[in-house]
């Protein structure tokens, strides 16, 4: 008995939305289908999308298909006869589409799908077919589903049209605003500013005109029209610098750092062989500030949202964009972890716009079946390596650059003290009266002398303030790596506790409550340098003190509770607000805290029922907030003495808590008092702060 395999309707719903379950993506599959078809243009148009009845409609002026053509690939799903090594017959395009799987997740939209192809091959013909999707849920095998492909005569000129009917309330404003930026950047934009480079010159050549016209896909929208007028603003030139990096077909590189004009500044052999493809990797680095654009035509507000639009490093490869890479939240390079590590010489996705531009004729790159993004195999990991020297060459360069202007600024201070020093005396020597000299001789020294020790105690707080950011840097960056793991205990933790028997699940949870409450613990302190350093909480501006103190008396929670300390915040009335930034009072909070813990701590105190007391409230020209705790006071150290870098009774204590309290008050335009020994029963510490309406009126 001979028979064959079927397949159930089910697995063309499977394949299509769950391989490819991204709307937007899955239309771009069919606008990719345009491109390998030698198409110039592609325009999407969608109509009554939120009906419930709507449609989507793809027409480009391609190659089209043949009836046998549309027999033996448009209508095989699984199978592509598209290969890297042959190239397409009109323009030579390296074929982008794979497997027709996106495209089957794009036709799956709607409930109806009309098919029209006039081939070039074929002038005066035209092909249609109906895919009615209702049939194929009705029937048992997809074979039972017979399809028709009409032939009729026509004059319109070649092309293809694909109408999806009856589209539902899948497809959304957010949908059609992610697709209009994925069309925009589907086709290489950055094309239109390069300015190829001769080998070790920085000016712009000559090129030979591609006889490829080039491809452009257009949503018929109004969310296209306005991202489209962002985006095709060009603010290359307004970039500080570029990164360059190029690697050639036996994996050697070159990196180069430009300047606006594309003149090189800096190129060195990155030393080392990549097993990649052959790639270009480009970066605009942009130092937005008010600085850099007093001179410039353009403003930092539209540089900054035409970065918001374009930003991210992009892979293109063979001139089609290969997503997620470049898109919203894909920092795949990791510009913003670097530059947290080392804000210096550092690019992040919010001030840079980049490409790489590969050409992976030999397939060592393989997207993945869903076509968003690459499997990481070795070509990959190679060619991510590459891009991340480039960054760390060009790092190092702007920090030497740095240093170096950092000798000059001094040189140049010294030469002018110099001269003002020489200046004075003969302004001297000829207006003051001999008499008088010595008199004026010691003034101008005792103003000196004072001038250097000044000058000294501020090198010592910046001393002190370098190593006190490198240790935040350094704990940033643990916290950061920690907070993985982290998430991998909580899956461990219900792992396990599927696996233990029914009759020792009690048991085994009050285990498992106590890993979690040190998991918790622990994450509370992970979190608490990211907090600090947060790009938001470093922003100076209007500051509610409540709402502050009280986000951080929430997050120290896990740790009050295993010091069995209760904190008691006592907010007295809303609005209480200051002008600084957030860091600076979540700093002073958290050491009068975690001073209050260590204080508990001591061997030779004991308290039954240890209690932290936060109160906040205003008087008739500040606003107060005091932090007490009932630990027996402060004992070993003279009051006085608390607020100098260095000096603590904690075992192993760095001293530099109340160091940076004291600081981050002055810089908040308030004061501080401390009490050593309270009514409360412990240290107590009253802060007085500056309310916003008085800093607005000065």
């Amino acid at each position: 008995m001979v028979d064959s395999l079927k397949f159930s309707p089910d697995i063309l719903r499977r394949l299509g939305e769950e391989l490819v379950p991204a709307i937007d993506q899955g239309i771009v599959e069919l606008v990719k289908n345009a491109y390998d078809a030698d198409a110039t243009s592609c325009d999407i148009a969608l109509k009554e999308l939120t009906s419930g009845k709507g449609t989507i409609t793809i027409v480009d002026n391609g190659s089209g298909m043949t009836g046998k053509q549309i027999r033996r690939g448009w209508l095989v799903i699984g199978r592509s006869d598209k290969t890297k090594e042959s190239l397409t017959p009109k323009y030579n395009r390296v074929p982008v589409g794979d497997k027709g799987l996106g495209r089957l997740a794009a036709l799956r939209l709607g409930n109806r799908v009309t098919l029209t192809t006039r081939p070039a091959a074929e002038p005066g013909k035209q092909y249609s077919l109906v895919l009615d999707w209702v049939e194929y849920e009705k029937a048992d095998v997809v074979e039972d589903v017979k399809l028709e492909i009409k032939v009729s005569k026509t004059d319109r000129p070649q092309g293809t049209e694909i109408r999806i009917d009856d589209i539902g309330g899948r497809v959304t404003r957010g949908t059609v605003t992610k697709l209009a930026r994925s069309l925009l950047l589907l086709s290489d934009p950055f094309a239109r500013f390069e300015e190829p480079l001769e080998e070790g010159e920085g000016e712009p050549v000559d090129v030979e005109p591609a006889s490829d016209p080039g491809f452009s896909a257009t949503l018929l929208t109004q969310e296209f029209d306005d991202l489209q007028a962002k985006v095709s603003q060009s603010y290359f030139a307004d970039a500080d610098y570029r990164i360059q990096a190029q690697v050639d077909e036996n994996g050697s590189a070159i990196f180069r750092m430009l300047d606006w004009k594309g003149d090189i500044l800096h190129e060195d052999p990155a030393g080392e062989v990549f097993d990649a493809p052959p790639f270009t990797f480009d970066l605009w680095a942009y130092i937005l500030s008010k600085e850099s654009f007093s001179t410039r035509s353009s403003s930092m507000t539209e540089v900054r949202q035409w970065l918001g639009e374009l930003g991210g490093v992009h892979i293109y490869e063979d001139s089609i964009r290969v997503p997620p890479y470049g898109g919203a939240d894909n920092d795949w390079l990791e510009l913003n972890v670097r530059r947290a590590r080392s804000p210096e010489g550092r690019p992040s996705t919010n001030t840079s716009v980049g490409r790489v531009k590969v050409t992976n004729t030999g397939g060592k790159l393989i997207q993945k079946t869903d076509r968003v993004g690459y499997v990481e195999n070795a070509a990959f990991t190679e060619l991510k390596r590459a891009c991340v020297e480039a960054l760390n060459w060009s790092a190092r360069i702007l920090l030497k650059e740095r240093d170096r202007k950092r000798e000059a600024e001094k040189q140049s201070k010294k030469e002018k003290a110099e001269k003002a020093t020489k200046s004075l005396e003969r302004v001297l020597s000829t207006t003051v009266k001999p008499t008088e000299r010595k008199k004026v001789d010691n003034a101008i020294r005792n103003y000196v002398k004072q001038t250097e020790k000044e000058a000294d105690t501020l090198r010592e707080e910046l001393e002190l303030y370098r190593s006190l950011a490198t240790a935040g840097m350094t704990s940033a960056v643990f916290a950061h790596e920690i907070g993985r793991p982290l998430k991998l205990i909580d899956n461990g933790i219900r792992g396990l506790m599927r696996l233990v028997p029914p009759e020792d699940k009690d048991k085994a949870g009050k285990r498992v409550e106590r890993i979690q409450a040190s998991r918790d613990r622990l994450s509370t302190f992970v979190s608490i340098p990211l907090r600090l350093l947060s790009k938001s909480k470093r922003r100076s501006g209007k500051i509610d003190v409540n709402d502050t103190i009280s986000d951080l008396v929430t997050m120290l929670k896990p740790v009050s509770d295993y010091y069995e300390t209760a904190i008691e915040f006592r907010p007295s009335e809303d609005g209480l607000f200051i002008n600084g930034t957030e860091a600076l009072l979540d700093g002073v909070m958290l050491n009068l805290v975690l001073n209050s813990f260590n204080a508990f701590q001591r061997e030779d105190f004991e308290q039954d029922k240890r209690r932290i007391r936060i109160e906040t409230w205003s008087d008739t020209s500040d606003i107060v907030i005091r932090v007490e705790d009932n630990a027996g006071g402060i004992d070993g150290v003279a009051v006085e003495d608390i607020w100098l870098p260095g000096v603590t009774t904690v075992a192993d204590g760095t001293g530099f808590g109340l160091t940076i309290v004291r600081d981050s008050i002055k810089d908040l335009h308030g004061t501080i008092h401390v009490d050593a020994l309270s009514e409360f029963g412990g240290a107590s510490f009253t802060i007085s702060l500056r309310p916003m309406r008085e800093l607005f009126a000065r």
